[in-house]
């Protein structure tokens, strides 16, 4: 439902006077997107106790070491199997939280995109393959999830508003424009859709078209980069010219690259190399291919940023030859650009 210009302002006002009340006002300009984003996603899931402000500097520190541009935080909310029941998770950030990551990147000077991402764990299935129950039921509780932050990301001026990640089964159901268009009651500024490698795309007028890049490649280990390049340049180019990788990550083990998108094995042995690789091949397929930009994952929010933390899985890169290759990714990038 398209809300009417006075019940929109009003409810602005609401969700920001909320959004105000629970994190401290924002105190940095827009830092606009950049014309090739060279970006870290950030996976936000908080703990206990943490020292968020502190965990944020150190973080955002790191990112900016490895010469990029932007930064996307996924933060993840619940569905049950039926979809239900819709709502944070215990570790989901809070606005203010959020508000105290964004902050920090854009003074940083990097562009900030925020990105909803439903966690799994509930559904028995993966998110490309689940669809709710109650289509219209579910569009209604989402709605009623994001807007507390799309005013916070109105309040602190992101660059981008993802609005849906992953969701092939209901792509381009109309219930995509009903909540683009109560979402940008509140929040001004671009929206995207981050879809999956899979093929089924969110046509949605308004939506800026993302890609999380989990297309297979049938080549084994000992592959060269320059065979990856192809690879996946090759899947690449089905893009439209200017498509952003979202999300571009893989397990550091044998015989990922045929299932780039699993998360590996936390007992099989550690490949580093396979990787670096794997990112250097990606980043190649950005510049050959003339695409918006390339998003490495996962940084892993309050994560060892200084050894391998084998407890944060074998997706994991910092300090590694993957945050080296990612380093000399957004360098060569750059310099091309």
């Amino acid at each position: 439902m398209r809300l009417l210009r006075p019940a929109a302002a009003l409810l602005t006002g609401v969700l920001l006077a909320a959004c105000s009340s629970a994190a401290p006002p924002a105190a940095t300009k827009q830092v606009p997107e950049p014309a090739l984003q060279l970006g870290i996603d950030i996976d936000f899931y908080t703990s206990p106790g943490a020292n968020v402000a502190r965990t944020a500097q150190q973080d955002i520190a790191y990112i900016k070491s490895l010469h990029a541009n932007a930064v996307s935080i996924s933060f993840p909310f619940y569905n049950d199997k039926a979809g239900s029941a819709l709502g944070p998770l215990p570790r989901t950030p809070s606005v203010a939280s959020l508000g105290t990551l964004i902050t920090t990147a854009e003074k940083a000077g990097l562009a900030v995109t925020l990105r909803p991402v439903l966690n799994q764990a509930a559904l028995g299935e993966a998110r490309v393959r689940w669809e709710p129950v109650h289509l219209a039921d579910w569009f209604t509780a989402y709605q009623h999830f994001l807007l507390p932050y799309a005013a916070l990301a109105q309040r602190d001026q992101v660059a981008v508003f993802v609005i849906g990640t992953e969701l092939n089964k209901f792509s381009n159901a109309p219930g995509w424009a009903t909540l683009r268009d109560a979402v940008a009651a509140v929040y001004h500024g671009k929206f995207a859709f981050s879809n999956n490698w899979l093929g089924v795309r969110n046509d949605t007028p308004g939506l800026t078209e993302m890609t999380d890049a989990y297309a297979p490649v049938p080549l084994n280990d000992s592959a060269p980069v320059s065979a990856l390049t192809g690879a996946v340049a090759y899947t690449a180019n089905a893009l439209p010219s200017g498509n952003i990788l979202s999300e571009v990550g893989i397990a550091a083990q044998s015989g990922a690259y045929a299932h780039p998108w699993e998360v590996g094995s936390k007992t099989a042995p550690i490949k580093p190399q396979i990787q670096a690789n794997w990112f250097s091949a990606q980043c190649q397929a950005v510049a050959e291919d003339n695409l918006g930009g390339i998003y490495f994952w996962p940084l892993y929010f309050g994560q060892s940023l200084t050894v391998p933390d084998r407890a944060d899985g074998p997706t994991a890169w910092v300090a590694t030859p993957g945050a080296t290759a990612i380093a000399k990714c957004f360098t060569a990038l750059r310099a091309s650009s």
